[in-house]
């Protein structure tokens, strides 16, 4: 922090567009942008941030003969620095004193802070409609939602009961189309073995049970040869031990 002669502006200094940036810095104060959990940005309710935003405007606004580097932290340097916060308190009015009579310096404070409070106050409105909007929107879809998939359920039932329905009318159908003797018939010549014939008869003719055949025959094969291939061993075997024989017996 430089300082240079600091002071307060006067009433020739001090221009409206200066309450004007003062008002507007103090209230941006009382809202950040931060990021969730989930990543999404929203915006933060700060008041605790209120003094700092109060220091930092008078000390960008109402005094002169001031710099700051840009890595210094303005409101520590400047409420650390003896005559600069001798210049910032004559803005405040004491909490604990009896004041009859405010100065011309606290009095324009004080109405920059009402203005302020009126525009948090206006932020805070739109920021919580914003929010109920947001919500009856989600609160909305998932009605709609609820009520597309009742309907969808209350359709498959619908379609149920009427393809029941249509089932239950066709065998109607059908059993009045069946007499008695038809009945009798076919009771009389119901024969259980011919079926059971029929349907062996109808496996038979499959292609699984054609192939299930051919793995089986394989198979037979296979183990034809296996054993021929074993049988040889054996009869190499036997002849290689006759061999040995007589070859000790010789020695």
């Amino acid at each position: 922090m430089k300082k240079n002669n600091p002071e307060i502006k006067n009433e020739s200094t001090l221009k409206m567009q200066d309450e004007i940036d003062t008002i507007e810095m103090i209230a941006d104060m009382f809202f950040k942008e931060v990021t969730d959990e989930n990543g999404n940005t929203v915006l933060k309710y700060t008041p605790y941030l209120e003094p700092i935003g109060q220091v930092n405007a008078i000390i960008r606004y109402f005094i002169d003969g001031i710099e700051f580097d840009e890595d210094e932290d303005v409101y520590d340097e400047a409420m650390n620095d003896k005559d600069i916060r001798q210049l910032i308190d004559q803005f405040f009015i004491p909490y604990n004193e009896k004041v009859e009579t405010i100065t011309h310096h606290q009095k324009i404070f004080s109405d920059i802070m009402i203005k302020v409070h009126d525009i948090v106050e206006y932020r805070k409105a739109i920021n919580i409609a914003n929010i109920q909007g947001e919500s009856n929107s989600i609160l909305t879809y998932k009605i709609l939602e609820l009520i597309e998939t009742e309907q969808e359920k209350n359709n498959k039932e619908i379609d149920a009961v009427n393809n029941l329905n249509a089932w239950i009318g066709e065998q109607r159908e059908l059993n009045s189309l069946i007499t008695p003797e038809m009945q009798r018939d076919f009771a009389q010549n119901f024969d259980v073995n011919t079926l059971t014939e029929a349907i062996y008869n109808k496996m038979s003719e499959s292609d699984l049970h054609k192939r299930n055949r051919e793995v089986i025959k394989l198979a037979h094969e296979n183990r034809e040869k296996d054993n021929k291939i074993i049988e040889m061993q054996n009869e190499f075997a036997k002849e290689k031990q006759k061999e040995n024989v007589k070859n000790v017996l010789s020695d």
